[in-house]
């Protein structure tokens, strides 16, 4: 990734290693990195699981990103309990986080699961990014 950004010579790019995570997100929270990277796992299927903690108001990411627009449309598709009712919300959200860019998405997809000969399933866990816990069973 590194080689990549730096290719064009439009970033120069120094990486930092924190091991702590704790102390990475406090630096990262400060403002200490230009840029920094967070895995985000969806701990149930939904598009709020990846909208509202990420871009909403007061996000985890600290980035301060506000949007009045975004944070209305969060609201009013956190009514609706049919979700698919939800859809063209998140769309507007799409949308608005496209023409904002308040985060840049790095997509870096390499899963691995470790699981004893007597767990079945485990190869359901690394299909996407949805820890489907119940497909696990016991021989």
């Amino acid at each position: 990734m590194k080689e990549q950004w730096e290719k064009d010579g439009l970033f120069r790019v120094e990486l930092v290693e924190e091991r702590d995570f704790t102390t990475y997100q406090k630096r990262s929270l400060k403002g200490e990195f230009d840029v920094h990277l967070y895995q985000w796992i969806p701990d149930f299927p939904d598009a709020d699981t990846f909208v509202q903690p990420l871009v909403g108001t007061g996000n985890v990411l600290g980035n301060g990103y506000t949007s009045a627009e975004v944070d209305h449309a969060i609201r009013d598709t956190q009514r609706f309990t049919d979700r698919s009712k939800a859809i063209q919300r998140f769309r507007a959200v799409q949308d608005t986080i496209a023409k904002d860019a308040p985060l840049i998405p790095v997509w870096h997809k390499q899963r691995h699961v470790v699981t004893r000969s007597t767990v079945l399933g485990g190869h359901l866990l690394a299909e996407d990014a949805i820890w489907r816990l119940w497909e696990l069973r016991r021989l």
